[in-house]
Protein backbone atom coordinates (compact mmCIF):
# COMPACT_ATOMS: atom_id res chain seq x y z
CA UNK A 1 0.00 0.00 0.00
CA UNK A 2 1.54 3.17 -0.68
CA UNK A 3 2.15 6.04 1.57
CA UNK A 4 0.41 8.88 2.53
CA UNK A 5 3.39 10.83 1.27
CA UNK A 6 3.27 8.96 -2.15
CA UNK A 7 -0.44 9.34 -2.32
CA UNK A 8 -0.05 13.25 -2.55
CA UNK A 9 2.22 13.09 -5.45
CA UNK A 10 -0.03 10.31 -7.11
CA UNK A 11 -3.19 12.72 -7.23
CA UNK A 12 -4.35 13.43 -10.58
CA UNK A 13 -5.43 16.66 -12.24
CA UNK A 14 -8.95 15.71 -13.44
CA UNK A 15 -10.09 18.85 -14.29
CA UNK A 16 -8.92 20.85 -17.19
CA UNK A 17 -7.65 24.39 -16.11
CA UNK A 18 -9.21 25.95 -19.08
CA UNK A 19 -12.83 25.28 -17.23
CA UNK A 20 -11.59 27.16 -14.20
CA UNK A 21 -10.52 30.68 -15.41
CA UNK A 22 -10.96 33.64 -12.94
CA UNK A 23 -14.26 35.31 -13.17
CA UNK A 24 -16.03 39.02 -11.38
CA UNK A 25 -17.00 36.50 -8.90
CA UNK A 26 -14.37 35.11 -7.74
CA UNK A 27 -14.60 33.93 -3.60
CA UNK A 28 -11.56 33.94 -1.58
CA UNK A 29 -11.28 31.02 1.26
CA UNK A 30 -8.53 30.34 4.04
CA UNK A 31 -8.55 26.76 4.97
CA UNK A 32 -6.81 25.86 8.14
CA UNK A 33 -5.37 22.10 8.37
CA UNK A 34 -2.60 20.06 9.57
CA UNK A 35 0.16 19.01 8.18
CA UNK A 36 2.13 15.30 10.08
CA UNK A 37 3.53 12.71 9.31
CA UNK A 38 6.00 12.10 6.32
CA UNK A 39 4.44 15.80 5.29
CA UNK A 40 6.88 17.22 7.59
CA UNK A 41 9.38 16.35 4.69
CA UNK A 42 7.52 18.26 2.29
CA UNK A 43 8.82 21.86 1.46
CA UNK A 44 6.47 25.26 0.81
CA UNK A 45 6.42 25.06 -3.04
CA UNK A 46 6.02 21.58 -3.38
CA UNK A 47 3.24 21.65 -0.68
CA UNK A 48 1.84 24.35 -3.03
CA UNK A 49 2.07 22.44 -5.81
CA UNK A 50 0.30 18.97 -4.19
CA UNK A 51 -2.27 21.51 -2.85
CA UNK A 52 -2.99 22.41 -6.64
CA UNK A 53 -3.61 18.46 -7.55
CA UNK A 54 -5.74 17.89 -4.03
CA UNK A 55 -7.91 20.97 -5.34
CA UNK A 56 -8.58 20.15 -9.23
CA UNK A 57 -9.16 16.41 -7.82
CA UNK A 58 -11.82 17.00 -5.45
CA UNK A 59 -13.66 19.12 -8.26
CA UNK A 60 -13.12 22.78 -6.67
CA UNK A 61 -13.41 25.30 -9.60
CA UNK A 62 -10.08 27.26 -9.02
CA UNK A 63 -9.63 31.18 -9.80
CA UNK A 64 -6.89 31.35 -11.56
CA UNK A 65 -4.07 34.28 -12.80
CA UNK A 66 -4.33 36.20 -15.69
CA UNK A 67 -1.83 36.51 -18.57
CA UNK A 68 0.43 33.78 -20.49
CA UNK A 69 0.47 31.96 -17.61
CA UNK A 70 -2.08 31.82 -15.89
CA UNK A 71 -1.18 30.26 -12.05
CA UNK A 72 -3.75 29.18 -9.55
CA UNK A 73 -5.09 31.96 -6.76
CA UNK A 74 -3.17 29.97 -3.86
CA UNK A 75 -1.07 30.62 -1.42
CA UNK A 76 0.32 29.51 2.23
CA UNK A 77 0.29 31.66 5.21
CA UNK A 78 3.90 31.24 6.38
CA UNK A 79 5.87 29.09 5.38
CA UNK A 80 6.75 25.74 7.17
CA UNK A 81 10.68 24.69 7.96
CA UNK A 82 11.19 21.39 6.93
CA UNK A 83 11.22 18.66 9.49
CA UNK A 84 8.47 20.64 11.61
CA UNK A 85 5.02 19.32 11.93
CA UNK A 86 2.19 21.45 12.31
CA UNK A 87 -1.79 21.99 13.77
CA UNK A 88 -2.38 24.85 12.38
CA UNK A 89 -1.15 25.94 8.37
CA UNK A 90 -3.21 27.99 6.38
CA UNK A 91 -4.13 27.86 2.92
CA UNK A 92 -5.10 31.22 0.84
CA UNK A 93 -7.24 30.13 -2.17
CA UNK A 94 -9.74 31.84 -4.65
CA UNK A 95 -12.73 30.34 -6.61
CA UNK A 96 -14.44 30.71 -9.72
CA UNK A 97 -17.62 30.93 -7.32
CA UNK A 98 -19.09 30.04 -3.74
CA UNK A 99 -18.18 26.43 -2.76
CA UNK A 100 -20.51 25.71 0.32
CA UNK A 101 -19.41 22.37 0.43
CA UNK A 102 -15.37 23.10 0.57
CA UNK A 103 -13.85 21.05 3.40
CA UNK A 104 -15.96 17.81 2.94
CA UNK A 105 -14.51 18.37 -1.04
CA UNK A 106 -11.23 18.37 0.25
CA UNK A 107 -11.28 15.56 2.85
CA UNK A 108 -12.56 13.52 0.63
CA UNK A 109 -9.17 13.71 -1.63
CA UNK A 110 -6.70 14.64 0.99
CA UNK A 111 -4.51 12.50 2.51
CA UNK A 112 -4.32 11.03 6.03
CA UNK A 113 -1.33 13.30 7.14
CA UNK A 114 -3.82 16.49 5.98
CA UNK A 115 -6.46 17.00 8.10
CA UNK A 116 -8.48 20.31 7.61
CA UNK A 117 -10.14 21.63 10.59
CA UNK A 118 -12.08 24.74 8.99
CA UNK A 119 -12.35 27.05 6.19
CA UNK A 120 -14.15 30.02 6.30
CA UNK A 121 -15.27 32.85 3.50
CA UNK A 122 -12.99 35.91 3.18
CA UNK A 123 -14.56 39.21 2.79
CA UNK A 124 -13.83 41.05 -0.42
CA UNK A 125 -10.91 43.37 0.47
CA UNK A 126 -9.12 41.57 3.41
CA UNK A 127 -5.76 41.56 3.10
CA UNK A 128 -3.48 38.39 2.12
CA UNK A 129 -3.00 36.39 5.22
CA UNK A 130 0.62 36.39 4.34
CA UNK A 131 0.91 39.85 4.94
CA UNK A 132 -1.25 39.88 8.01
CA UNK A 133 0.65 36.93 10.53
CA UNK A 134 2.65 38.35 13.01
CA UNK A 135 3.31 35.66 15.10
CA UNK A 136 3.79 31.73 15.75
CA UNK A 137 2.99 29.15 18.72
CA UNK A 138 5.79 26.29 18.46
CA UNK A 139 5.49 23.18 21.07
CA UNK A 140 9.22 21.81 21.34
CA UNK A 141 9.59 17.93 23.10
CA UNK A 142 11.89 15.25 23.56
CA UNK A 143 14.11 17.41 26.44
CA UNK A 144 14.96 15.28 28.78
CA UNK A 145 15.09 16.01 32.46
CA UNK A 146 18.56 17.58 32.82
CA UNK A 147 18.04 19.71 29.61
CA UNK A 148 14.59 20.66 30.85
CA UNK A 149 16.15 22.42 34.38
CA UNK A 150 19.25 23.82 31.95
CA UNK A 151 16.84 25.68 29.79
CA UNK A 152 14.54 27.04 32.40
CA UNK A 153 17.49 28.41 34.24
CA UNK A 154 18.16 30.07 30.70
CA UNK A 155 15.09 30.95 29.96
CA UNK A 156 15.17 33.15 33.32
CA UNK A 157 17.76 35.20 32.66
CA UNK A 158 16.71 35.26 28.33
CA UNK A 159 13.57 36.99 29.41
CA UNK A 160 14.89 39.14 32.32
CA UNK A 161 17.61 41.29 29.09
CA UNK A 162 15.62 44.14 27.12
CA UNK A 163 18.17 42.96 24.94
CA UNK A 164 19.94 39.47 22.91
CA UNK A 165 22.14 40.32 19.57
CA UNK A 166 22.55 36.84 17.78
CA UNK A 167 23.57 36.33 14.54
CA UNK A 168 20.94 34.91 12.85
CA UNK A 169 20.41 33.41 9.19
CA UNK A 170 18.93 35.60 6.85
CA UNK A 171 18.61 36.16 2.68
CA UNK A 172 22.47 37.07 1.71
CA UNK A 173 23.77 35.50 4.92
CA UNK A 174 24.05 35.98 8.47
CA UNK A 175 22.75 39.12 10.23
CA UNK A 176 22.96 40.25 13.79
CA UNK A 177 19.50 40.83 14.94
CA UNK A 178 18.35 41.46 18.40
CA UNK A 179 16.37 38.55 18.75
CA UNK A 180 14.89 39.86 22.69
CA UNK A 181 12.05 41.65 21.43
CA UNK A 182 11.22 38.62 18.43
CA UNK A 183 9.86 36.12 21.19
CA UNK A 184 6.96 37.04 22.94
CA UNK A 185 6.47 33.93 25.12
CA UNK A 186 8.63 31.36 26.33
CA UNK A 187 7.82 28.79 29.13
CA UNK A 188 7.65 25.20 30.53
CA UNK A 189 3.96 23.66 30.32
CA UNK A 190 5.22 19.50 32.07
CA UNK A 191 7.30 18.62 29.92
CA UNK A 192 6.92 20.70 26.92
CA UNK A 193 8.32 24.34 26.00
CA UNK A 194 6.09 26.31 24.69
CA UNK A 195 7.27 29.19 21.98
CA UNK A 196 5.46 32.36 20.75
CA UNK A 197 7.93 33.90 17.97
CA UNK A 198 7.23 37.08 15.57
CA UNK A 199 7.46 35.69 12.06
CA UNK A 200 6.07 37.25 8.89
CA UNK A 201 7.28 40.07 6.74
CA UNK A 202 7.39 42.89 9.40
CA UNK A 203 9.82 40.50 11.81
CA UNK A 204 10.92 37.20 11.55
CA UNK A 205 12.74 34.44 14.14
CA UNK A 206 13.26 30.61 12.95
CA UNK A 207 12.37 28.66 16.15
CA UNK A 208 15.65 26.98 14.87
CA UNK A 209 17.66 29.89 15.60
CA UNK A 210 16.44 30.50 19.63
CA UNK A 211 17.11 26.88 20.09
CA UNK A 212 20.29 27.17 18.48
CA UNK A 213 20.77 30.20 21.28
CA UNK A 214 19.92 27.75 24.03
CA UNK A 215 22.26 25.02 22.85
CA UNK A 216 19.94 22.38 21.38
CA UNK A 217 20.57 20.38 18.39
CA UNK A 218 17.18 20.74 16.80
CA UNK A 219 17.40 17.16 14.85
CA UNK A 220 16.75 15.63 18.21
CA UNK A 221 13.49 17.22 19.04
CA UNK A 222 9.76 17.40 18.29
CA UNK A 223 8.81 20.74 17.12
CA UNK A 224 5.59 21.44 15.76
CA UNK A 225 3.75 24.82 14.79
CA UNK A 226 0.36 24.76 16.64
CA UNK A 227 -1.14 28.08 15.81
CA UNK A 228 -0.42 31.10 14.16
CA UNK A 229 -1.68 34.81 15.13
CA UNK A 230 -2.54 38.44 14.03
CA UNK A 231 -1.98 41.43 15.83
CA UNK A 232 -4.70 43.97 16.58
CA UNK A 233 -5.58 46.76 19.10
CA UNK A 234 -6.98 44.27 21.33
CA UNK A 235 -3.96 41.80 21.25
CA UNK A 236 -2.97 38.49 19.46
CA UNK A 237 -5.67 36.79 17.42
CA UNK A 238 -5.87 33.70 14.68
CA UNK A 239 -6.96 34.23 11.36
CA UNK A 240 -10.53 32.56 12.26
CA UNK A 241 -11.39 35.34 15.07
CA UNK A 242 -9.94 38.05 12.64
CA UNK A 243 -12.82 36.95 10.06
CA UNK A 244 -15.33 36.50 12.89
CA UNK A 245 -14.44 40.20 13.71
CA UNK A 246 -14.86 41.60 10.29
CA UNK A 247 -11.83 40.70 8.32
CA UNK A 248 -11.38 43.67 6.21
CA UNK A 249 -14.03 45.95 8.03
CA UNK A 250 -12.20 44.59 11.52
CA UNK A 251 -8.70 46.24 10.68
Amino acid sequence: MPSDLQCLWCLSASASRDSFGKGAAAVKYWLRYSKVGLLRFVGHLDMLQAWERILRRAGVPLAFTQGFSPRPMLSLAMPLPIGLTSQAEYLELETKQEVPDLQPLIASVAPLDIQVSGVVAVPEGTKSLMGLIRYADYAVENLGEAERGRVAELLESFLAKKSVLRDVRRKGGLKNVDIRPLVQQAYFEDERLRLCLAVGSVANLRVEDLLEYFDLSTSALAISRDELYLEVASGFITPFQYIAMGGAAGR
